[in-house]
């Protein structure tokens, strides 16, 4: 049960491991979505937690819960994990466990104090109806032991898998085919940053050092490839500072495994992250990473290591770490076999085993 109604692209393999052990499974997001299980519930949850539609959707799970008798309730997002968590107090109660999988707390270090004052109380509270916590980085996990935000167990896992089928190093051929496509050079140097456009994402601060870069680097060009409601705003910016021969906004991608192996590098400006998998996806495909050091970038960049990470309120050091990665071929290529090595702890194989292991666990307790 999530907020978002694409949730269940992240969770199919899971869906999929239900299936083959011989269990029903169902889905409840906003939005009927396509995906191997019993049945699909379109439910009005909604991220604000504001929204009074919220009402109606603790209704409808509530229904949901108590008509179907579920064994199981994996929950996830902030709003549709609260819901999950109230409609299924008294199924609880009856024996039946819940996983929460926290994808980033919003109450993180650094993170502006309503966020604390909103949402921890809130998590704290629910807590006694979390039976599984599942946290995506350290900073979580840590944070969740310490206060206690579970009823019988909490664990880290690697994030929610990446396909390496998918994303891998395809070759010289492959990126330049592509490049063709795209209208960029062989010997552009390219800076790739896949994510949806919202404020957190923190686009501008991307395009506000193109200048700088383009100073250095004349042969530049930077990819954005994503939707969302900022994306209008960042290319006003764009017009604005003339930069629209260096920038291209491709909108949402379904082939972003073929724009990872096009690019020389992969740029996250991002103030906030539970675990970024568009980092692991492009490390995976053999890019370096230059990532803001916050909770998230780092459990999947090593500065020095497999790209850099520079200070969010300091995105002139952007600057700095994409000149020295165009300057140092060699360097890159070190980072990028760092990187593909590193992904395989990501792999949607091994994170699959290792929820099978949290779920049979979940379920003796």
């Amino acid at each position: 049960m999530a907020n978002s109604d694409w949730f269940s692209n992240f969770n199919a393999p899971y869906m999929a491991w239900f299936k083959s052990q011989g269990w029903m499974v169902d889905n409840a997001s906003p939005g009927i979505e396509s995906g191997e299980v019993d049945h699909q519930y379109d439910v009005c949850i909604q991220r604000s937690p504001y929204s009074l539609k919220n009402f109606t959707a603790y209704r409808q799970l509530k229904k949901l819960i108590d008509e179907n008798d579920y064994d199981l309730i994996h929950c996830h997002t902030p709003m549709g994990s609260i819901l999950a968590r109230l409609a299924g107090r008294a199924a609880q109660r009856r024996g039946t466990k819940i996983i929460y999988t926290a994808h980033g707390f919003h109450f993180y270090s650094g993170a502006p104090k309503l966020n604390w004052l909103v949402y921890f109380p809130v998590e704290r509270l629910m807590a006694k109806y979390s039976d599984t916590l599942v946290t995506i980085n350290q900073e979580d996990y840590d944070r969740a032991r310490r206060y206690g935000m579970y009823r019988n167990r909490v664990y880290r896992i690697d994030g929610v898998g990446v396909n390496l089928d998918r994303f891998y190093p395809r070759g010289e051929t492959v990126r330049n085919t592509y490049r063709e496509q795209l209208r960029i050079g062989r010997d552009d140097f390219v800076i790739l940053f896949t994510a949806q456009f919202a404020p957190d994402k923190n686009h501008r601060a991307l395009i506000r050092q193109i200048p700088a870069l383009l100073e250095h680097i004349p042969t530049l060009k930077v990819v954005f490839a994503g939707s969302g409601p900022m994306m209008e705003r960042a290319k006003a910016q764009v017009h604005k500072l003339g930069l629209k021969e260096t920038v291209r906004f491709l909108g949402r991608r379904y082939d972003v495994e073929m724009l990872c192996n096009m690019a020389d590098l992969h740029v996250s400006t991002s103030l906030r992250e539970g675990l970024c998998v568009s980092n692991i996806e492009a490390a995976a495909s053999g890019l370096p990473l230059v990532v803001t050091d916050i909770r998230g970038h780092r459990e999947v960049c090593i500065d020095g290591v497999n790209g850099f990470l520079f200070d969010k309120k300091h995105p002139e050091e952007l600057v700095e770490h994409v000149c020295r990665l165009y300057d140092d071929e060699e360097l890159r290529k070190t980072f990028s076999r760092q990187n593909v090595r590193d992904a395989q702890r990501f792999s949607i194989d091994r994170i699959v085993s290792v929820m099978a292991g949290i779920y049979n666990d979940t379920l003796e307790d």
